[in-house]
Order: C-alpha cells, then sequence, then structure tokens
C-alpha cells in the first residue's frame, strides 16, 4: 500500500488558549508525543491525570477519546495511521498487540525514560520531514522510521504490550483481524472468513479470540458501528444509505444494533453530533 493522506500523516500543533477536544472516534491509530503543557485525558471510562511532557499517548480506532488542558502552551506531535498500513509496515504481533488487545491492567499512557523520550522526538522530527518533503523513496524512510519507533517503544515499556510471546495462533489473529479491517462491509461470516485462510470455523474463532480478545463477530459489529458514527457525522447520507455502507441491508436490524451499541438512534446520534459542532462554533 502506498502512503498518502488515508493511511499515515504526521503534523505538529500548537495551542495558546481554549483548546477543546469533544469526546469522538477516529478511523485510524494515534500516537501524541506531548511536547509541551500538561493535560489529562479521557478514554473510554479511564482518566490519566497530568500527561507530561516527554510522554506518549496511545489510541486505537474503536475508542472515544477527549482531552483537557491543564497547562498552556499545549505543543504536541499528532502521528494517525491506518491499520492496514501500521500492520504491513509494523509486523511484529508483540507490537501490534498494543492497539489490538486490552486485559484489565492496559494503559494507554507510555511514561518513556529521557533516552527514550530524545529518540521517539527525533523519529517523529524525521517522519514529520519526510511527509512534508515527499523526496525519493520517502514511503520507504515513514516505514522505517514507523519500524524504529514503535521497537523502541517494545523494548523500553514491555509490560505495557499485552502479548509478549507469539505462537502461530496469535499471527493467524492478527491476519484475520486485517482482512475484516479491510472488508467488514460485505457479508462476514465465520465459515467464509475459514474458508479464506483454509482452516477450520472453530480454529479461526478460538485463534482471533485469543489474539485480539474479541469474538470475530463482535469486532465486525464494532468495526461497522465506528463506521456508521462516521458517516452520521462527516456526511448527509440517508441513514439507510448509511446501513448499506455499513454492511446491513435490513434497516430495522441496522437502527436496534446502532442503539444497542451507542444507546441512542441514529438520528438521535447526528442530531446530537450536530448540536455539539454548532456549540463549537460559537
Amino acid at each position: 500500500m502506498a502512503v498518502g493522506k488515508k493511511c499515515f500523516s504526521i503534523s505538529y500543533r500548537k495551542s495558546l488558549s481554549k483548546f477543546q477536544l469533544n469526546p469522538h472516534y477516529e478511523h485510524v491509530y494515534q500516537l501524541v508525543y506531548i511536547y509541551r503543557g500538561i493535560v489529562r485525558y479521557f478514554i473510554g471510562d479511564q482518566i490519566y491525570e497530568d500527561v507530561q511532557p516527554g510522554e506518549i499517548i496511545l489510541l486505537n480506532t474503536l475508542e472515544m477519546h477527549s482531552l483537557e488542558v491543564l497547562k498552556y502552551p499545549y505543543e504536541r506531535y499528532l502521528l494517525q495511521i491506518d491499520p492496514t498500513f501500521f500492520q504491513q509496515e509494523v509486523k511484529y504481533p508483540e507490537v501490534l498487540s498494543f492497539f489490538v488487545k486490552k486485559p484489565g491492567n492496559f494503559n494507554h499512557r507510555l511514561i518513556l525514560s529521557e533516552e527514550t523520550g530524545l529518540y521517539v522526538y527525533q523519529c517523529m522530527i524525521e517522519m514529520e520531514r519526510e511527509n512534508t518533503r515527499r523526496e525519493a523513496y520517502w514511503e520507504m524512510a515513514v516505514g522505517s522510521n514507523l519500524r524504529r519507533l514503535f521497537i523502541r517503544l517494545f523494548r523500553d515499556c514491555k509490560d505495557q504490550f499485552p502479548n509478549e510471546s507469539v505462537k502461530a495462533s496469535t499471527v493467524i489473529g492478527y491476519q484475520v483481524m486485517q482482512y475484516l479491517d479491510q472488508h467488514f462491509e460485505e457479508e462476514i461470516r465465520v465459515k467464509k472468513v475459514a474458508e479464506k485462510f483454509f482452516l477450520s470455523e472453530h480454529y479461526v474463532a478460538h485463534a482471533f479470540h485469543k489474539a485480539t480478545g474479541y469474538g470475530l463477530i463482535d469486532y465486525v459489529i464494532m468495526l461497522r458501528m465506528n463506521r456508521a458514527r462516521a458517516l452520521l457525522i462527516e456526511t448527509d447520507l440517508q441513514i439507510s444509505e448509511v446501513a448499506v455502507r455499513c454492511g446491513y441491508t435490513d434497516f430495522t436490524y441496522f437502527t436496534k444494533l446502532f442503539k444497542k451499541n451507542t444507546g441512542m438512534t441514529p438520528t438521535a446520534f447526528r442530531k446530537r453530533a450536530e448540536q455539539n459542532t454548532t456549540i463549537k462554533h460559537l
């Protein structure tokens, strides 16, 4: 996959006052490197107090998050990576596990040693330079720095990565996850996925659950609901069309699932998102 806006971006951002980040989802993996300032992060039902310069917040695609700035200026580097691109460039299941499996002691916050913090900062600077200049082979340079960065994080914060040992079933689980990330809008059945990998249904379902902590169909539903939220917020599509683009031809079933996962109907969700946007721009 070629690198582009849809699969990789990095940016330096600076806020001097009154910065707001309302609760929202992203469709990419994110790494936030705090360069200056102090923030309080809200991720799901977890709160991370006093996140300091030199620390990192890692987010996956299925997590609602927001933050409050406690000390300005707030400066950070934001790295956003499409899951498929990340899995192709960083092919180490132990490293991938950070964005996949969330055990009870999981922590989105990485507190780095001074040496590792400097190393990460240098990697971010190099990736930003390559992404901006886009000279010959810049995609390879970005991929190389991405691997360097996450290998260093794994070495320095190994306890934060859920899977330290890798078995064949873990690799299969991640391969299935990558397939689902790319095909979740299609009709997905365990039997069909198993045939794709020339394995039994039981083995595929068990390997996926063990590697990711999710049931295969539950994971597909989460991907679809995440896409539905995005389409409801970012487009003016009819809700029936949103359902179709998320893999559902039964509008009633889609609405029922959406309400079960978000606590509100698609119509109510879109209305609330519009109200939040209006307030934000007052």
